[in-house]
């Protein structure tokens, strides 16, 4: 398990580190106002796919080893295309982007949402290798073609990153699909299933999943459209970035939760289930730590080489997202152990919690303090989701809330096993 969670964080870390390039290389040609577009885009991208996983993602990590493969993936290819057309008209009704770019957010969010289903099937497979080929592709894709585009100067706007887009979600498109050709005629059990009891268990565990989903999504990213609102796309090109760098951290614990919730969903000892989620949360926060110190550090004439002169402010951003952004690690560490024992309603109401101190702070701060008041909302929008996560845990896992943290007794073990490790494999050299 543990070889699988250093494989999958090391296809993060590169995804994460071809993720800023692609900030950087917006941010250079295009400045803050075109990278505050390319946040808006890509936010509403994600936003939309979230509805669209209320049928084809983690439900269908949950359903796949239990149901027939084509009883699953059907219904959720027909909600992706609904929630995709649905959208066109909402957008469209209450503008959260500019019309010109409402009809490519929603067939760039149906190709995305077509491949998620995919990929939550090999998931769902504990195929890991195979999720982070399609993910660390989509992100190398995207790069590769956005530079092309940009270099040739064929689209040197923001529709150069739109057309970036089509490439590499349509190429991991094709590639999930091939991925996932061998298991499409293996079903678990004999077992006649109706498709409308298929579509039953998709929503009954796919709704309340996903609805914590789109709260937190929402908590996260809604201060984009008040910064929006308010100030302009430059500022949410500021602040995105900040927001990028800091919550880059969350590639540790992302990792970890991917196998974590693979794992979960495939076994039915509870008991086992917290402790393993106690023993991944602690690493994740030790690392998660390590990690976020020097990002802070860096200097704002750091992040102003780096992205342009107009991104000298971004360590201020970050100075106040890092606390909210460590300790929402616990939050999503123990809600994947609880998205993985079905009991999504605790995320949905964590969430919920966040999303309304976001409304309630974005309001109050963004017009005051521009993206730092944005960045302040954030944190303490994170803060209390973990809060209410976190106590749930506690409560049936009978855990203190210092069982926990990373402290050097839990780590001794580690310590020892990779000495003897170690050992065991110079011994084996010398004969």
């Amino acid at each position: 398990m543990f070889l699988k969670i250093f494989k999958t964080f090391g296809v993060r870390l590169s995804s994460a580190i071809i993720s800023l390039l692609i900030a950087v290389v917006i941010s250079q040609f295009l400045g803050a106002g075109g990278k505050g577009e390319q946040g808006i885009i890509i936010t509403t991208i994600a936003l939309i796919l979230i509805f669209a996983n209320m049928v084809g993602g983690a439900s269908l990590v949950y359903l796949t080893p239990k149901l027939p493969l084509k009883k699953l993936i059907l219904p959720s290819y027909v909600w992706s295309f609904f929630i995709s057309a649905l959208f066109v008209g909402v957008l469209f009704l209450f503008p959260l982007i500019e019309a010109k770019y409402v009809w490519h957010v929603a067939l760039l969010t149906l190709l995305n949402s077509f491949t998620s289903v995919n990929t939550s099937v090999l998931l769902g497979k504990e195929n890991i290798r195979a999720v982070n080929i399609i993910n660390f592709s989509q992100v190398a894709l995207t790069i590769s073609a956005l530079l092309v585009f940009f270099i040739s100067g064929i689209a040197t706007n923001i529709y150069g990153y739109i057309y970036s887009l089509y490439f590499a979600y349509g190429c991991t498109l094709v590639m999930s699909v091939i991925l996932l050709s061998p298991y499409r005629h293996k079903s678990p059990g004999d077992e006649p299933v109706s498709y409308t009891y298929a579509i039953r268990m998709l929503f009954r565990y796919g709704f309340m999943n996903q609805l914590a989903h789109i709260t937190q999504l929402l908590s996260f990213r809604v201060s984009y459209y008040f910064l929006e609102s308010f100030q302009g796309y430059d500022a949410v090109g500021i602040y995105s970035n900040g927001v990028s760098i800091t919550e880059s951290v969350w590639m540790i614990s992302g990792s970890v939760a991917l196998v974590q919730y693979s794992k979960i969903s495939n076994t039915g000892d509870k008991k086992f289930n917290q402790q393993l989620s106690a023993e991944l949360l602690r690493i994740s926060l030790l690392l998660s730590f390590l990690v976020l110190i020097p990002l802070v550090l860096f200097p704002g004439s750091f992040y102003a080489f780096i992205f342009g002169k107009d991104f000298g402010d971004i360590n201020r951003i970050m100075w106040l997202l890092a606390p909210g952004v460590l300790v929402f690690v616990n939050a999503l560490i123990l809600g994947h152990y609880f998205s993985g024992t079905g009991q999504y309603h605790i995320n949905s109401i964590g969430s919920a919690i966040g999303l309304v101190v976001t409304i309630i702070l974005a309001l109050v701060l963004i017009p005051r303090m521009g993206y730092l008041g944005a960045a302040l909302t954030a944190s303490l929008s994170y803060l209390s989701t973990t809060v209410f996560v976190t106590i749930c845990f506690c409560r049936e896992s009978k855990l203190k809330l210092i069982d926990l943290l990373p402290l050097p007794r839990y780590f001794s073990g580690y310590y020892l096993s990779l000495k003897q490790y170690l050992c065991k494999n110079k011994a084996a050299r010398d004969e």
